[in-house]
């Protein structure tokens, strides 16, 4: 009768054992890479509708072929975009030339990827038939800009103007590329900093009624960056089904919406470290 006690005593510790183990490796384990859902944000170079169509479809593609989850953050304002961007708070981010420096400076974030043969030229658009048709014209006048630290539209420009063409100018920043073509043809600029690409995606009446007067350089393009934490490799699959993405035709016309036709994989030093020559940190303005 005794034995029989213990017995049954010894299997209600064994199951209260069994059962504490079972609940601490359900509770303790360490979430895995493929249920984690890692945050990826863009550079508000257009409407969050634009941006949510383009990337959201890109997100859906890259999830498909990594098993990994994303969640597309919109960032409706160059600020948002930078604080999330220099405080680490974000996995992947699609970041200009200049916050890739940057992010990389603050927060040691990777580049992962960017497109081969695009390059950024940086333009100043007046409204056509304006009476503004030289650099010079716009001298003591309101110019607008998405953001201070936007790279070729504005950063690397207002520092050309100032310094390069010796022209006064007053800034007017409205938060994306297309906000500051639509300043000079409302009226309220007498020109804007842009580029190439974000125009030629303007409707036809705002592209008929703009006219290109001054060009920065070309510089190397927008970069697809990694937060350091995000697990090697997490950072690899999603580099090598990007650049899997491009052999077809789905795939590549994804790429082509995001200005990612041609990408190849990006290097720190080799890219984006050799910016600091162009010595615009002073021309930086960092978010609140």
């Amino acid at each position: 009768m005794l034995d029989s006690g213990i017995r049954v005593f010894c299997v209600y510790v064994m199951k209260k054992i069994i059962l504490s183990f079972l609940l601490y490796i359900t509770v303790f384990q360490p979430v895995s890479a493929k249920d984690h859902v890692y945050s990826w944000t863009v550079v508000p170079q257009f409407s969050p509708t634009i941006v949510h169509r383009d990337w959201g479809a890109l997100l859906k593609m890259l999830e498909q072929r990594t098993g990994y989850r994303f969640r597309l953050v919109i960032a409706d304002s160059f600020n948002f975009f930078e604080t999330s961007l220099f405080q680490g708070k974000v996995d992947f981010a699609y970041a200009n030339p200049y916050q890739t420096l940057l992010a990389h400076r603050a927060q040691a974030y990777i580049p992962l990827l960017r497109d081969e043969h695009r390059r950024l030229t940086g333009i100043l658009v007046v409204r056509k038939g304006s009476p503004y048709q030289k650099v010079a014209d716009i001298e003591g006048k309101k110019v607008a800009f998405a953001s201070p630290n936007a790279f070729a539209v504005s950063l690397y420009m207002r520092a050309l103007l100032s310094e390069k063409e010796k022209i006064s100018f007053t800034p007017r920043y409205v938060g994306t590329h297309s906000n500051a073509y639509r300043q000079v043809l409302l009226g309220k600029a007498v020109a804007s900093g842009g580029i190439y690409r974000t125009l030629r995606k303007e409707r036809a009446e705002v592209q008929d009624n703009l006219q290109v007067i001054y060009e920065t350089p070309k510089t190397i393009t927008h970069a697809i960056i990694a937060h350091p934490t995000v697990p090697v490799k997490v950072r690899a699959r999603v580099q090598q089904a990007i650049l899997e993405m491009a052999s077809n035709e789905k795939g590549q016309q994804l790429l082509s919406n995001v200005f990612l036709a041609q990408p190849i994989k990006a290097d720190f030093n080799r890219d984006y470290a050799p910016l600091v020559l162009l010595n615009l940190d002073k021309y930086v303005v960092l978010p609140d």
